[in-house]
């Protein structure tokens, strides 16, 4: 009789819901290619081909029917294991996160965390980043996602922040013309880091603009940006395809911002520390 052992079924799945080699090796804590040698020893063991080539995603027909069958006998071995040795890993995790990746990052993230980890509960708190920071620095979370400007003397581990251009955003067929007046401006309230730097900006080039609708939802931001009532700012990773990279002359650059992740180490409790990886993960693939 031939067995599957379960650590190639565990890569395998991995690498599928996390969306990517890389990303599966990061949580793992193995090298993309010790993952890659793992897939090619599967593939060997069952005499066929789970990955179509020329993508690292899509899968074989084989694939799709040994990845829902690998699903099942992963999660009888952890119920067994758990049963057994009479733990679960468990727990509360209190998250800070910015307003713009409510919908951009976080439900991917959490929803591959809870495949794994159904009995982690998340508590999520969804502000701008200064106010973010400020409870983090209470010890309102556990661990906290921040936008800030981006250090010369970045010190931290990669796998914890990643740095992203930030772009001018409107509604498509809007028209940007300086000589109608103020640019108007959508923006989330005093202390963010996108009104802060698109005020500089336009500062700098002594463009006038009047900001015509703030608001401290991200849904409230995309609404008065689709019915025209100006434009914004947002990190490139986060906007949405129905909104449009705005590109003039009169618009400044913005230049990047830093998204990093805040977590206190020595105090992280296993369960944190699981939604660490999967939040790096997110954060890494976005």
């Amino acid at each position: 009789m031939t067995n599957i052992p379960t650590d190639l079924l565990r890569t395998f799945v991995t690498i599928k819901d996390l969306g990517g080699f890389t990303s599966a090796g990061e949580l793992l804590g193995r090298s993309q290619p010790a993952i890659s040698l793992q897939v090619k020893k599967l593939e060997e063991l069952l005499d066929t081909r789970i990955f179509l080539r020329g993508s690292s995603l899509e899968l074989t027909e084989d694939g799709e029917y040994l990845y829902r069958a690998a699903r099942q006998i992963l999660e009888i071995n952890d119920q067994v294991i758990a049963k057994v040795r009479g733990e679960s890993i468990s727990g509360k995790v209190r998250l800070g996160i910015p307003n713009d990746f409510e919908l951009a990052f976080l439900p991917r993230a959490l929803r591959n965390l809870s495949r794994v980890y159904p009995n982690i509960v998340i508590e999520v708190d969804c502000e701008i980043s200064k106010v973010i920071l400020q409870r983090y620095q209470k010890g309102c979370y556990d661990i906290a996602l921040a936008m800030e400007r981006v250090r010369e003397d970045e010190d931290r581990d990669s796998r914890d922040y990643r740095v992203d251009k930030l772009e001018w955003v409107y509604k498509e067929r809007q028209l940007l013309d300086p000589h109608e007046g103020p640019l108007p401006l959508i923006a989330y309230p005093q202390g963010c880091i996108y009104r802060a730097i698109m005020e500089e900006g336009l500062q700098r080039q002594q463009a006038p603009y009047r900001f015509t609708y703030t608001s401290t939802s991200l849904l409230g931001i995309f609404s008065a940006i689709e019915e025209g009532l100006g434009i914004s700012a947002m990190a490139s990773s986060v906007i949405p395809d129905h909104l449009k990279q705005a590109r003039s002359n009169c618009l400044p650059d913005l230049g990047q911002v830093c998204i990093g992740l805040y977590y206190k180490e020595r105090e992280m409790s296993v369960a944190s520390r699981h939604v660490l990886d999967f939040l790096r993960s997110g954060l890494g693939n976005m």
